[in-house]
């Protein structure tokens, strides 16, 4: 045999060996990737003046976001990665915030697109319950209705009321899901939070089981019973960061006391991580919000089943990257039955401009021309003397773009939440009439509630302007108020005024806490709504304002609708047929004003009981001390 052959004969013999080792190498690094969403919030379009954006062509507007554009990037991506197994999955809160969740119920809009973009799987946000569980119910048929199969849907400590039972009974919501893919069997399991389902009243009957102990079972149902490889939570509970800089709430938690969750996708505070959370070894991820990025977690599988992060990417939706076609065509075919059946029967379209403004206008707490400016909408909708909206409410900016033009579905989306009791999407508005000590005593509680829940809280008035005294005890801090604005003129509020009546409005949403001050401040402020005449209301429904009360029946006045009228009459400075804002005065101040002082004036000026009361306790302590002391240091001296 020659030399020749004998190592051909050799390269034969060793050839399996071989196979089997680069087998074996390939299975010790065998990569995988999450692409991952969050808080879609109906964002269909991009984020800023929705006629600037423009999906169909890259580099001519500044708009970030943009549902085409997300499904040309999941697109470009699954492309690149194809030949791994790749998962993408969402952390909740499809819904509610623009024009289209108003066809939630009737045609899922957002859950529709999720189908077309490929969205492997999906857990509930809040926001789902908005329309209460009827109206997720609903969504779910309308999507039914419309697709061969829809996205999976795992929430695993949500308890649906009898009512909806069977969306869990036949699987259309479910607690976990195994999806297999490349030999690797994903395990997914899905979580709404605490906070969740604190700001969720509309999910009741509905309950939300402790996350604690239903991650703990589901991590070992996955593991053990189906042997799931990787385990991956979607979570709609959000992550904090701390003034050192650190990080914290639900999510971190989770990963630091539930052992065996590998990955969690989150959403709910809209954070958007440029790199991972990591905790005991497990990526805490989450995207912004508003289809405005894409997240991508490259993992790597070892062999004896050790995960590490070998990359992560957050890719930022904007005008580099052009829109799917047929995409676009779905979210343009939503816009029409919008006009077809939400605006028939009024002056408004998707598309419409409304209003111009001169610059960007922000929620942020140290800047009140946007609150100013909801809160005036909703007093010229009641004719009140006072209403008040808060930050938390107002859920966007208004972004001038370049032209500063904003459209009917911009302004939308600055009051965007609730539904009536009507069924239909919107808070609708309330009014009520208090008085002078009434309206007092809701200032008070205002001036200081917000500091247990932080700025997002922050309350917003028009028609009234107060200064408080944050060195005085809560719920006697105002020293002075005025009701009027700089247009009318103001006038002083007699604060102990019992008699006469001031009316005040807001959305039902915040109205319906005037008919519970008196259990929250135990019995200290106590307001009883009453109607023009002085009768008390002893319910909410009987509030609300009749947008056409010379028409049959009830039609509610929603918020939404009343930031259109609002926004709509003002006047068109330039001539150009569109309403301007102009910053005056009146919309640039700030309406509730903290002053610190220990002077006399401002310590006594219009004080109550609360803080004589207070002023007393505190004399007879510094009493006591001075006694005590006084004995101590006697028989100090007499001893000495």
């Amino acid at each position: 045999m020659s030399v020749f052959q004998r190592c051909l004969l050799a390269v034969c013999l060793s050839l399996p060996t071989l196979i089997v080792s680069f087998g074996n190498a390939f299975a010790a690094s065998q990569p995988f990737t999450i692409l991952h969403t969050n808080d879609w919030q109906s964002r269909l379009l991009g984020f800023g003046p929705n006629l600037e954006y423009t999906p169909a062509t890259v580099g001519d507007d500044k708009t970030l976001g943009g549902v085409a554009r997300l499904a040309t990037l999941i697109d470009e991506r699954r492309q690149t990665l194809e030949g791994q197994p790749v998962l993408l999955l969402d952390g909740g809160d499809i819904s509610q915030g623009t024009l289209f969740h108003t066809l939630y119920r009737n045609h899922a809009p957002e859950l529709r697109l999720m189908k077309k973009l490929g969205y492997d799987a999906l857990t509930l946000g809040n926001h789902e319950f908005d329309f209460r569980p009827d109206g997720l119910s609903r969504m779910l048929e309308s999507a039914k209705n419309h697709l061969d199969e829809i996205p999976a849907i795992i929430t695993s400590n949500l308890e649906l009321p009898p009512q909806q039972k069977h969306l869990q009974e036949t699987g259309v919501i479910q607690k976990w899901k195994i999806i297999e893919r490349n030999g690797i069997r994903f395990g997914l399991f899905g979580l709404i939070g605490k906070e969740a389902d604190e700001v969720s009243p509309n999910a009741r009957p509905a309950i939300f089981e402790d996350q604690m102990s239903t991650a703990k079972f589901m991590v070992r149902l996955l593991r053990e019973e189906q042997k799931a490889d990787v385990v991956i939570l979607m979570s709609h509970s959000g992550v904090v960061q701390n003034p050192d800089g650190s990080w914290g709430g639900e999510e971190v938690e989770y990963a630091r006391q539930v052992p065996g969750i590998d990955i969690i996708v989150g959403g709910h505070s809209h954070t958007a991580l440029y790199e991972p959370i990591i905790v005991n070894g497990t990526p805490v991820l989450q995207a912004g919000s508003d289809t405005r990025y894409l997240g991508e977690l490259s993992m790597i599988r070892e062999e004896n089943g050790n995960l590490t992060v070998s990359d992560y990417k957050l890719h930022t939706i904007d005008d580099s990257i052009r829109g799917k076609d047929s995409v676009t065509q779905k979210v343009a075919g939503f816009k029409a039955l919008i006009d077809q059946e939400v605006m028939a029967d009024s002056e408004y379209s998707f598309d419409q401009p409304i209003v111009k403004t001169p610059k960007t206008l922000t929620r942020a707490y140290e800047d009140p021309i946007l609150g100013n400016l909801v809160a005036d909408g909703i007093r010229q909708a009641t004719g009140s003397d006072v209403s008040m909206t808060t930050n938390s409410l107002i859920r966007d900016d208004l972004l001038k773009g370049d032209s500063g033009i904003q459209s009917v579905s911009d302004i939308f989306r600055l009051q965007p939440l609730g539904v009536g009791m009507d069924n239909q999407p919107g808070y609708p508005l309330m009014k009520v009439w208090i008085t002078g000590k009434e309206l007092r005593g809701l200032m008070e509680i205002m001036s200081f509630a917000y500091l247990l829940k932080g700025n997002d809280y922050f309350p917003r008035f028009s028609g009234i302007r107060f200064t408080y005294n944050t060195l005085r005890p809560p719920l006697d801090r105002i020293t002075s108020i005025e009701i009027g604005s700089h247009a009318t003129g103001f006038e002083p509020l007699d604060m102990s005024d019992s008699n006469r009546l001031y009316s005040f409005s807001a959305t039902s949403y915040v109205g319906e806490f005037a008919w519970v001050v008196k259990d929250l401040s135990y019995g200290l402020v106590n307001i009883i709504p009453k109607d023009e005449q002085g009768r008390p209301l002893p319910e909410l429904q009987q509030s609300i304002v009749d947008r056409f009360p010379d028409k049959e029946g009830l039609q509610e006045y929603k918020n939404w609708q009343a930031q259109l009228d609002f926004f709509a009459s003002l006047p068109d400075s330039d001539g150009d047929g569109i309403a301007d804002i102009i910053l005056n005065k009146n919309v640039t101040e700030t309406r509730m004003q903290a002053i610190r002082s220990l002077k006399p004036e401002d310590m006594l000026r219009n004080a109550t009981w609360i803080l004589w009361t207070v002023a007393g306790l505190l004399f007879t302590i510094l009493l006591l001390t001075i006694v005590i002391f006084v004995r101590i240091f006697g028989r100090a001296k007499k001893n000495g």
